[in-house]
């Protein structure tokens, strides 16, 4: 009898693990139909049915190893299921990528509406880059998938890295208003770029990215003034404070002069040029009457020199008288 039952217990489970084997075909072939893969799902539908995927491979483990239990007591080897773990690996992988896209969408909502005067440049790089190897790093590993939401996240991620160096040009703090007003005038449109609506997406919307070249060449030019605007700074401000003494003068006045016929070399003086020749002349006239004030200084050494003498003293009354 006991004998009896065994052989029915046996043939019970060889017949589980033929029925297993099926419902395993039928799961991948249904994920390979239906698999969360078209880049025209929303993240919350997408992860959802990587959800319900999951869960029924969960089954299925399950499923197998009390198979695999029972076939074990009549010394049947039941090796695991290469398609069941390859849909497991493939569940992970296609998890990863819609969780990859959800960040994304989250940080792109996040900065497309925010003050574009507020936004952090390097904060966004570093989270493009990092989005940018991981789906690239996904998209190598899954070439052979044909993965739709593959090659569209990392396209849109890679789109986005491009128009990076353009928001870095425009968030130049260099950038004065002769420079922006330059860039509308080139566009041929009005906006205010300090304003609450001049965000990201309006930048996207605007066609600026149709102007990069240019924007990055006045981008580039605002530096290299900048550099002249702090250099005038920096004579403003030594002439401040400089004390009045010939040597320290002179070489104030040397290298000033020097820094100043730099300038004025430069093409990117322009903006300045009236300040320019404001200090030239200032230095010029600070030179003259320094120059001067040597000369008096000089005279006045001799002539002290003399009128102190015994003899000169001396005669000094008489002349007087």
């Amino acid at each position: 009898m006991l004998k009896k039952y065994k052989e029915k217990f046996k043939t019970s489970l060889l017949g589980q693990a033929e029925d297993f084997k099926k419902q395993v075909h039928s799961l991948v072939d249904n994920f390979k139909k239906d698999g969360p893969f078209s880049a025209s799902l929303a993240c919350p539908e997408a992860l959802e049915k990587v959800a319900t995927f999951k869960d029924q491979v969960t089954s299925l483990k399950d499923q197998e190893a009390q198979i695999r239990r029972g076939l074990g007591i009549f010394k049947i080897e039941q090796p695991p299921n290469k398609d069941i773990a390859t849909l497991d690996k493939d569940l992970d992988y296609i998890e990863q990528i819609w969780q990859l896209t959800l960040e994304w969408e989250g940080n792109w909502d996040s900065w497309k509406v925010g003050k574009f005067v507020e936004l952090q440049t390097s904060a966004m790089e570093n989270a493009s880059v990092t989005a940018y190897k991981k789906l690239a790093k996904l998209a190598r590993e899954l070439k052979d998938k044909n993965w739709e939401i593959v090659e569209v996240s990392k396209g849109r991620v890679d789109t986005f890295k491009r128009t990076m160096p353009l928001i870095t040009d425009l968030k130049n703090k260099a950038m004065r208003d002769r420079h922006w007003n330059q860039i509308k005038n080139e566009m041929q449109k009005q906006f205010e770029e300090t304003s609450e609506d001049f965000t990201l997406e309006r930048i996207i919307n605007f066609g600026f990215d149709q102007y990069a070249e240019y924007i990055n060449e006045v981008s580039s030019a605002a530096t290299k003034e900048l550099a002249i605007e702090n250099s005038l700074k920096a004579i403003s401000d030594a002439w401040e404070i400089i004390e009045l003494d010939h040597r320290e003068v002179f070489q104030a006045l040397e290298d000033h002069q020097v820094q100043l016929s730099t300038m004025k070399a430069s093409r990117f003086v322009k903006a300045f040029e009236v300040e320019v020749d404001k200090w030239e002349r200032t230095l010029s006239h600070i030179l003259e009457v320094v120059e001067m004030l040597l000369t008096v200084q000089r005279q006045w050494m001799y002539l002290e020199n003399i009128f102190l003498g015994e003899d000169i003293r001396k005669q000094l009354p008489k002349e007087v008288g």
